[in-house]
């Protein structure tokens, strides 16, 4: 908070890509922010808002706008309509007020090439972050979305289609940072990073081919564990050593209901 005043900014912008329990410390921080900084933009984004954004702006009317999906073109867009003046109501992808009520615009379209933008990576001070007994990590991401129909999934219709990284750019990203700043622990933000298994195997073997010691986190579909079997070798040489498998309910009716596309059969062979 006191870096933000020093810095004094014409624009804060806050977002958490977890779930709603998040939104508690944004809008806290979001007001203080507000209170100290009067004439700063208060621009808020991620799952949450993109969902919520009527409930945010008819209580916290310090929030200026809200960008709803993937932010980086949309961010962009938004901030150069602010410092040029100009009327939020041609920025795609976001959510303000008009009369005092709060009014979406078009929706952005998806970003197709994922590495067009790219981790500030340099911004970060690696030695503050640490996982798994105290090893330097970091959050990654291969892919967004998901190509599954689960119907209680929100974020299937934040990111609204499955798209993936190049697989050997994300490895080399990963071999950089293990090199040059000693990270040991990637957690993978994917959803679901394996949905394509042409692209997935390409990534493990480029990740193999770098000839580092990393560990590798993720959650996954079992189906998919039971889909690679005969390359889960690659995944255990490429670094994984931990996955957190969606398997929601062991009821068939219920899976059923929900439109998981799995079976508790397939569950257990994961296991």
């Amino acid at each position: 908070m006191a870096e933000i005043v020093r810095r004094s900014p014409d624009a804060v912008l806050f977002g958490h890509s977890g779930s709603s329990s998040g939104h508690t410390i944004i809008s806290q921080m979001a007001a203080a922010v507000s209170l100290a900084l009067s004439n700063a933009a208060i621009i808020y984004g991620g799952v949450h808002p993109t969902y919520f954004w009527r409930e945010i702006l008819a209580q916290e009317s310090h929030v200026r706008a809200i960008v709803k999906g993937e932010g980086e073109e949309t961010a962009r867009h938004l901030m150069r309509a602010i410092a040029q003046g100009q009327s939020l109501r041609e920025v795609p992808g976001i959510v303000d007020r008009q009369d005092g009520e709060p009014v979406a615009t078009e929706a952005a379209a998806v970003i197709t090439d994922l590495d067009v933008h790219r981790v500030g990576w340099e911004l970060i001070d690696h030695a503050r972050y640490s996982y798994w007994g105290g090893k330097r990590a970091v959050v990654i991401q291969f892919s967004r979305g998901c190509p599954n129909l689960c119907n209680y999934y929100g974020q299937r219709g934040f990111w609204t289609r499955w798209r993936h990284r190049d697989p050997v750019l994300l490895a080399r990203e990963i071999a950089r940072l293990y090199r040059d700043h000693c990270v040991e622990v990637f957690n993978f933000a994917d959803e679901n990073p394996s949905a394509g298994r042409k692209p997935w195997k390409a990534f493990l073997e480029a990740l193999i081919a770098e000839d580092i010691s990393v560990t590798l986190v993720r959650s996954t579909r079992a189906d998919n564990i039971v889909r690679d079997a005969d390359i889960l070798h690659l995944y255990k040489r490429a670094g994984f050593e931990r996955f957190l498998m969606g398997m929601e309910n062991t009821d068939e009716a219920t899976l059923e209901l929900i439109r998981k596309g799995g079976a508790t059969a397939s569950d257990r062979e994961a296991i």
